[in-house]
């Protein structure tokens, strides 16, 4: 059967393995594109959101992924807005864009004027007459070092690769990670040079969530995308004559493709890191900062990650005005670990009037060096041994929210 025959067979039925955000972003996308074919969705959990979960108990919480940068959430905004949500757009508090760094044994602001800040402002001045010697891929930390000295790598980039990917700033990819910058050395030479000849597009500002939590997303998606949906049923086997979506971890793909050599080649190269998160909620208001939030630079040899101060960010979505809610982001541990941590970096010596702890296992992809020639190889033995499928996973280029969306949108 020709490739052209195969195609218009498949597009009379498409299969989606995967019901976190990615699959159902595709579902629904696909209920657009193709009216007429059959789509059906495969999961092999008892629900549907992946790492998207939230929860009124009666205190709100997110225990996955909460808040968003408007300036960067383009794909994610626009399907808010498809779905008919854009009136439960919630945006944050004007003390949100306070930040704060656990360092040397206390929180301290992160401020334009603040010590912290003004020890990086001679590597700045400096940044721009550093010459260009890097055409290949490396490490964050070798970047930043290079670029902007050790003390930027280990005291910012540090506790922002913790908090987005809580990865190893010497392990991972700078241009896997952040490849903005990588393409602002190439383009203009430096990063202070091309944050001054770079033209500014007007973009939305602030941070945001939904009102109701994330899950208001995933509801609306199920109830406006098209198709059967089978809970409790991985996908075991991938039909020719279907085109299929594979929405699924590196994990999930490892078991799908064990008998395929280059494929678990692949898998095998991107670890995953796993993450616990502690919801903590205090019926008074017990902060005596107000803020974000604060991260945890690795040199202070702590298990938590960071702290977000969720009462603060969002108050809109307090049940009362006198109340406390955190979350806490470990490497590993639980409420034990995360209660004592809240004790010393805020003084909380209160009981919590409620607590939760989600550990999320090997969710969170760790592009190494050389990631993204690997998706290339990778693409390439997909698109020659395996036409009717199309992989939008977080493995492949970005683990935020909003990059699963963007690969969905593009699905056909």
């Amino acid at each position: 059967m020709n490739l052209d025959r195969r195609f218009i067979v498949a597009m009379k039925k498409i299969t989606i393995a995967g019901g976190g955000i990615s699959g159902l972003a595709a579902r629904y996308y696909l209920s657009k594109k193709y009216p007429n074919a059959e789509i059906v969705l495969f999961e092999k959990s008892n629900r549907l959101g992946g790492c998207i979960e939230s929860c009124h108990s009666p205190f709100f919480f997110e225990r996955g992924p909460r808040t968003f940068k408007a300036s960067r959430a383009e794909p994610l905004l626009n399907l808010i807005d498809e779905v008919g949500l854009s009136g439960e757009i919630l945006y944050s508090s004007q003390q949100a864009s306070q930040r704060f760094l656990w360092k040397g044994g206390k929180l301290q602001t992160l401020s334009p004027f603040s010590p912290l800040v003004v020890r990086l402002i001679p590597a700045l001045l400096k940044e721009w007459k550093q010459p260009y010697l890097c055409d290949e891929d490396e490490t964050i930390a070798n970047f930043v070092s290079r670029r902007l000295g050790n003390y930027a790598a280990e005291t910012f980039f540090d506790p922002l690769t913790l908090g987005i990917f809580a990865g190893d700033i010497h392990k991972l990819s700078i241009s896997a990670c952040f490849p903005e910058l990588k393409a602002m050395e190439r383009e203009y030479g430096s990063i202070t040079h091309a944050l001054f000849k770079k033209k500014k597009r007007k973009k939305r500002k602030g941070l945001f969530t939904l009102r109701g939590g994330l899950q208001t997303l995933i509801d609306r998606l199920v109830e406006q995308g098209r198709g059967k949906i089978h809970l409790k049923t991985p996908l075991t086997t991938l039909g020719k004559e279907e085109r299929v979506i594979l929405a699924l971890s590196s994990q999930g793909m490892k078991k799908l493709f064990a008998k395929d050599k280059r494929m678990r080649e692949f898998f095998h190269s991107v670890e995953e890191a796993s993450l616990s998160v502690v919801n903590v909620a205090y019926s008074q208001d017990l902060l005596k900062k107000k803020g974000f939030g604060y991260l945890i630079p690795s040199s202070e040899k702590e298990n938590i990650l960071g702290v977000v101060f969720d009462s603060a960010l969002f108050p809109l979505q307090n049940q009362t005005s006198a109340e406390t809610r955190l979350t806490v982001m470990l490497r590993s541990g639980g409420i034990k670990a995360a209660l004592e941590g809240l004790q010393r970096h805020l003084g909380i010596e209160s009981a919590p009037s409620e607590v939760h702890l989600k550990v999320w296992k090997n969710v969170i992809p760790q592009y190494g060096i050389g990631h993204l020639k690997r998706v290339q190889a990778f693409e390439s033995h997909l698109k020659m041994h395996y036409p009717q499928v199309t992989c939008i996973g977080n493995y492949i280029n970005g683990a935020s929210l909003n990059h699963c969306i963007l690969l969905a949108t593009q699905v056909s």
